[in-house]
């Protein structure tokens, strides 16, 4: 679809003194200020291994149509160390998120900055039961059962954010736990005095540390067995005039201000089942939220390409 011919001057005019205007002139017309149609997201590049020093780490990189380096620009890393497993679940391990940010729209006087640490606060909730859901990869941070298991460290770094840090954010988090290879007991793992020790070199064993990473081959199968977790965020736009309520995929920071509302869709990618989370205030149709589970499945099957 073809946007109107608009004087650049005029465009520039209306998107500093009334940015909502100019946002709504673009959705009026069924599509966005960036180029995009209603139902497609932004391009994404995943750099696997940023970082040296960490058990696995990814750079996730959400760019506009004509590949601008102002999108979203989220790095994840994994950490971890032997803990005991809880009672309620012996043969599970633990899995810890954080989230800060070195970018973003609010940093920068003071109540500005609270407001921004409240939002990572927020996504650091949202990444944790997200995550805490996920069983499969509870499950395989369990080393002994009752006895030992793994505490995952998840630290997600906000570096650029023009919207829709959700889907990179957790991208980020399932390339990072893509890239982490845990140690086996029996494999890179040894039990002695009680205790769980790793295997550096034959015939001799050192205790492990946190953000050790092991380099058996035999990983790469365990990493293709994952479930990984990928999500589709959608803005909420009610027409003006007609009223009819649109779904817009991945928005971006100059579009976030003006929606109605979010629904982010979480899809397994082996599973195939679902998690809904909706903010707003505006009432969706059972067909609204078919066409959200469709497109979050078909982006599922997207990034499947990239995490398997």
């Amino acid at each position: 679809m073809s946007i109107p011919s608009i004087d650049s001057s005029d465009i520039s005019l209306v998107q500093s003194l009334a940015p909502q205007k100019h946002v709504n002139e673009f959705w009026e017309k069924k599509t966005r200020p960036d180029g995009r149609l209603f139902t497609q997201g932004r391009a994404t590049q995943v750099v696997f291994g940023m970082l040296k020093h960490s058990a696995g780490s990814a750079l996730v990189s959400q760019k506009d149509t004509d590949g601008r380096s102002n999108g979203t620009k989220i790095l994840a890393a994994t950490t971890f160390n032997i803990g005991q497993p809880s009672p309620e679940q012996p043969d599970e391990g633990e899995i810890i998120v954080q989230v800060s940010g070195t970018g973003g729209r609010n940093v920068g006087a003071d109540s500005k900055s609270q407001q921004q640490q409240h939002f990572w606060d927020i996504l650091q909730s949202w990444l944790q039961r997200t995550l805490e859901q996920d069983e499969n990869m509870a499950q395989s941070l369990a080393l002994l059962t009752g006895k030992s298991c793994l505490r995952l460290v998840i630290t997600v770094l906000v570096l650029e954010d023009n919207g829709n840090v959700k889907d990179g954010a957790l991208l980020a988090c399932m390339a990072a736990w893509k890239d982490t290879q845990l140690p086996q007991v029996g494999v890179d793992l040894v039990e002695n005095q009680g205790k769980l020790w790793l295997k550096k070199a034959k015939g001799s064993i050192t205790s492990l540390k946190e953000g050790s990473r092991s380099t058996n081959d035999g990983n790469t199968e365990a990493c293709a067995q994952r479930d990984y977790r990928i999500s589709l965020t959608f803005g909420i736009w009610t027409h003006s005039t007609d009223r009819t309520t649109h779904l817009l995929v991945d928005p971006s920071g100059s579009e976030e201000p003006f929606l109605e509302g979010t629904i982010t869709v979480v899809v397994g990618v082996k599973t195939e089942k679902i998690q809904i989370d909706y903010t707003g205030k505006v009432p969706l149709t059972a067909s609204d939220l078919a066409l959200a589970a469709k497109l979050a499945r078909a982006r599922a099957k997207e990034v499947t390409k990239i995490l398997i």
